[in-house]
């Protein structure tokens, strides 16, 4: 069993800067977005225990945040770590998709209802909790770089959140650490969105993965 898992958001990417909805596209790291992971190395070095493993979902954005920070010799890929595919939504910012002429019955419910060509937040929690479990398992302090949604939906499935709101969640800030422990009672969510490592607590985009 592990002792402490952690919970990391991927860096800015150019998308996250212009508001475009990601999901499975890949684009890569902004200048920004190196300069959280730089930062996100030297916090974990000085503050957190040496990981016994370190997960990254395999999208060019997470898979980079985890390489600077943790070194990409030691990192396992897994796809269903992918942030939730957005389908036709993918590459427009919010007012385009708004016009989009599938998006209010979509907004209506995304946690049961998917956008066209792509997969419902019920889908996306369905992919991700098999990787919780197959981690159960395992021992020491595990690490899994990922997505705002990826992130959520693990989060919704230790506290018991049976229908999470898109309108209403967790606040998950690009670079950002979550961190979770195991008690002998089950889990226990130690922090959310941890942030101290970075300069400035300003606004910053969190839509889109």
């Amino acid at each position: 069993m592990p002792d402490t898992l952690t919970l990391i958001r991927h860096g800015l990417t150019p998308w996250n800067e212009t508001g475009r909805f990601q999901g499975h596209a890949d684009p890569p790291l902004s200048e920004a977005g190196r300069q959280q992971a730089e930062r996100l190395k030297h916090r974990v070095a000085a503050s957190f225990p040496a990981p016994s493993a370190v997960y990254s979902s395999p999208l060019t954005r997470a898979r980079e945040t985890a390489g600077i920070a943790f070194g990409e010799s030691a990192i396992t890929l897994d796809e269903r770590l992918k942030e939730i595919h957005f389908g036709e939504f993918e590459g427009a910012t919010r007012p385009e998709n708004e016009r989009h002429p599938a998006w209010t019955y979509w907004a209506e419910d995304p946690y049961h209802r998917a956008p066209p060509g792509g997969e419902s937040y019920a889908d996306l929690r369905r992919r991700v909790i098999p990787w919780l479990e197959s981690v159960h398992g395992a021992e020491g302090h595990l690490v899994a770089v990922a997505h705002s949604g990826t992130i959520q939906m693990i989060l919704a499935e230790l506290l018991g959140v049976t229908h999470p709101q898109w309108d209403r969640r967790v606040f998950v800030r690009h670079s950002s650490i979550t961190r979770v422990i195991y008690t002998p009672n089950g889990w226990m969510v130690e922090r959310i969105n941890d942030t101290r490592h970075l300069d400035d607590e300003g606004v910053d985009p969190y839509w889109h993965g």
